[in-house]
């Protein structure tokens, strides 16, 4: 096990462990039922940012370089796929100003999942097109279980977004506590202790 590093500024892994702890039971949405607390609502307002912020991560951390790679047809798909996730993105966004309401996690889910067949689909039929190789069955069995399964949690949504939210408060406390015990590691000796070590 690595030996955790001393610190003079321990005290700030600590502060943020609290802050992240306490933010990860004020977002739970144990409080939903609650008509006195002021901050009931506050967990599922945020849901569909952190939706936001996952599609993001996803076309900018993965189909952005997949564009860049194709050609011909295929890049002209992927692109399309771009578009489409980005606007559900910034829909997730303006759904906080009541403008477009695309929030549902699992759809969304979904729509990726079905993108993904689909561009795959046609990425076999032009690779058998223009290719003496056979575009392997595997890959092509894939893509056609992504759009199948995309389309069935599409339509037929099996979970919410408050699963999306004690998934993310689950995580967040995760992290507050590491957070919190690597502070309390991270706190150097005191001059009085060790001058009782030199004793």
């Amino acid at each position: 096990m690595k030996r955790v590093k001393k610190t003079k500024f321990f005290w700030a892994y600590i502060v943020l462990g609290v802050l992240a702890v306490l933010a990860s039971i004020i977002l739970a949405p144990i409080w939903y039922g609650w008509d006195k607390c002021p901050w009931k609502n506050w967990g599922m307002s945020i849901v569909s940012l952190i939706i936001a912020a996952l599609v993001l991560l996803y076309l900018f951390g993965y189909l952005l370089h997949k564009c860049m790679r194709t050609r011909g047809t295929i890049q002209i798909i992927t692109i399309v796929e771009f578009v489409v996730l980005l606007l559900i993105a910034l829909g997730c966004v303006l759904s906080q100003f009541k403008v477009i309401n695309v929030s549902e996690a699992c759809k969304i889910l979904g729509l990726i999942l079905w993108f993904e067949g689909v561009v795959d689909t046609f990425r076999a039929y032009f690779y058998q097109k223009g290719n003496e190789y056979k575009y392997p069955m595997w890959r092509l069995c894939i893509a056609i279980f992504l759009i199948t399964f995309g389309t069935w949690i599409f339509v037929k949504p099996f979970f919410t977004n408050k699963v999306v939210l004690w998934i993310f408060v689950a995580s967040l406390f995760l992290l507050g506590a590491m957070l919190i015990a690597y502070g309390i590691l991270a706190e150097p000796k005191t001059k009085k202790i060790k001058e009782k070590d030199e004793e």
